[in-house]
């Protein structure tokens, strides 16, 4: 018998940091997690994709925009 009212379990955790504070954020979809990662990345902020389990999957490239004057 099945319990279909429990919630999905996190399935992958970004790890977000800009460098003087980190932040965690779970998820159960990989392609939100994916979405927002690309995201935070975008807005210079490193971020890394992590398993539920804390194993280690991808980091994403953090974009720097120059600032014009």
């Amino acid at each position: 018998m099945t319990n279909e009212t429990r919630s999905q379990s996190p399935t992958v955790v970004l790890r977000i940091s800009d460098g003087s504070r980190l932040v965690r954020q779970a998820f159960a979809d990989f392609g939100q997690a994916s979405r927002s990662a690309e995201a935070y990345a975008r807005e210079g902020f490193v971020v890394d994709m992590m398993s539920a389990t804390g194993l280690f999957i991808m980091d994403f490239e953090t974009v720097r925009r120059g600032l014009a004057v």
